[in-house]
C-alpha cells in the first residue's frame, strides 16, 4: 500500500499545480481572518437572543394561567401590563400588544434563525463538496520534496473541515429552536392560557440556542489558529518572504 501511495504521489505536485495550491493558501487565510471574526459576532448574536428569551420565560413563570387584565378602552394600541414587566421590556426589547399577533419582536427573531439555519446548510453542504475533493487532491504534497509543506496544510485543512461538519450541527440546532418556538401561541391569549408551559418552550429554544452557540465560536477560535499554518505553507513553498 505505502509504495502504490508513493506511486501515485511521483515526485509531488508539479510547479503550476504548486503556484495554484500558494493561490489558493492566501486566498483561504484572508478569508479565514474575516470568517472566524464574523463566527464568533454571530454566536454571540445567537446568544443575546437567547437570552432575550429566558428573560421571557422567567418572567411568565410569575403569571397566574389564564389571566388577563382589563385593557383600557381610551387607547386603541394598548400594552399587555402582565406580560410587558418594566425590566423585562428594557432588558429585551420585547413588547406584547394586545390582540391577536405575537410581538413583532419575536416574528423578525424567528425570521433571522430561519435564515441563518438555511444559510449555515449551504455553507456545510458546499464545504463538504470542497473538502471531499482537497483532501485526495492535496495528497500530492506528501511527496519527500513538498513534506515540509504537508504539515502546515492538513492541519488547516482539518479545521476547514471540521468548521463545516459545525456549520451543519449550528443549522440542526437552530432549526430545532425554531420548530419548537413555531409550534407556540406567541400571541398574549396564548401565552396568557399557559405561561408555564410557554415558559418551558422557550427555555428549551434558548438552550438550544446556546448550545449553537458554543459550537459556532469555538469552531470560529479554532480557525483562527489556521494562520500560521497557512504561513508556514506558503513559507515552505516559495521561501520566507512569499508568505
Amino acid at each position: 500500500m505505502a509504495r502504490r501511495l508513493e506511486e501515485s504521489m511521483g515526485d509531488g505536485p508539479a510547479p503550476e499545480e504548486v503556484r495554484g495550491f500558494i493561490e489558493v493558501a492566501r486566498a483561504h487565510r484572508e478569508h479565514e481572518r474575516y470568517h472566524s471574526m464574523l463566527k464568533l459576532d454571530e454566536a454571540t448574536a445567537f446568544r443575546r437572543d437567547s437570552n432575550v428569551l429566558k428573560v421571557l420565560a422567567d418572567h411568565w413563570t410569575t403569571l397566574d394561567p389564564g389571566k388577563t387584565p382589563n385593557a383600557d378602552p381610551a387607547h386603541g394600541a394598548v400594552g399587555c401590563p402582565d406580560l410587558n414587566g418594566p425590566a423585562v421590556v428594557a432588558t429585551t426589547g420585547v413588547l406584547f400588544m394586545e390582540g391577536p399577533a405575537a410581538p413583532a419582536e419575536l416574528t423578525a427573531m424567528l425570521g433571522r434563525f430561519d435564515e441563518a439555519a438555511a444559510r449555515y446548510r449551504r455553507l456545510a453542504e458546499w464545504l463538504a463538496g470542497h473538502m471531499a475533493a482537497e483532501w485526495p487532491r492535496l495528497a500530492a504534497l506528501l511527496a519527500p520534496r513538498t513534506a515540509e509543506a504537508a504539515r502546515p496544510r492538513f492541519a488547516a485543512l482539518t479545521r476547514t473541515t471540521a468548521a463545516g461538519q459545525t456549520y451543519d450541527l449550528v443549522a440542526h440546532l437552530l432549526a430545532t429552536a425554531v420548530t419548537g418556538l413555531r409550534g407556540l401561541d406567541l400571541s398574549p391569549a396564548g401565552v396568557r392560557a399557559d405561561p408555564a408551559g410557554a415558559a418551558a418552550v422557550l427555555r428549551n429554544a434558548s438552550w438550544l440556542l446556546d448550545l449553537a452557540a458554543s459550537r459556532l465560536a469555538e469552531s470560529a477560535a479554532q480557525l483562527s489558529l489556521s494562520d500560521p499554518d497557512w504561513t508556514a505553507f506558503t513559507e515552505a513553498l516559495t521561501g520566507p518572504s512569499g508568505g
